[in-house]
């Protein structure tokens, strides 16, 4: 006699995908810290692009450069933590198994890659974010997470 998840056709997600999971989660926390790390250190961030800039010669003022990081800080926090609940919410479907969640996730790690990769970083945590974000798309893509997401099932 099968169970009720057999009977209703769910199984255990394959390995490849519940590490993918916990890679979303991770992926989307570093790029939260790593964004309220510079919110909070933007003025000191501010002061050495002021000094760098003026060193080469540039004509920037400390307070052009304060007023940008300010904008850079207050996009990059907000926009990290839109993506950590967007992360949340498909990689826990993609994890139950639903196959659009997967195929969002491949449109959101697009986005989320240039955003971190552009705005993100910055800091080391958002290249990071971005390296965490291609490895679990690709094990959500993998042979054992191909079969897990297949049609028939």
């Amino acid at each position: 006699m099968p169970t009720a998840d057999e009977a209703e056709g769910r199984t255990d997600p394959p390995r490849s995908v519940r590490v993918s999971f916990w890679l979303w989660v991770v992926a989307g926390a570093v790029g939260v810290l790593g964004a309220a790390l510079f919110f909070a250190l933007r003025e000191d961030w501010a002061r050495r692009e002021a000094e760098r800039a003026r060193q080469a010669g540039q004509d920037m003022s400390a307070f052009d450069v304060l007023q940008t990081a300010k904008g850079l800080s207050w996009w990059l926090l907000l926009g990290s933590i839109v993506f950590l609940g967007f992360f949340l919410l498909l990689a826990y479907q993609a994890r139950r198994g639903v196959r659009k969640a997967r195929a969002l996730l491949l449109v959101l790690a697009v986005f989320g890659v240039l955003f971190q990769y552009s705005v993100g970083r910055v800091t080391i945590y958002g290249l990071l974010s971005a390296l965490l974000i291609l490895i679990a798309v690709g094990l959500l893509y993998g042979r054992g997470a191909r079969r897990y997401f297949a049609v028939d099932r």
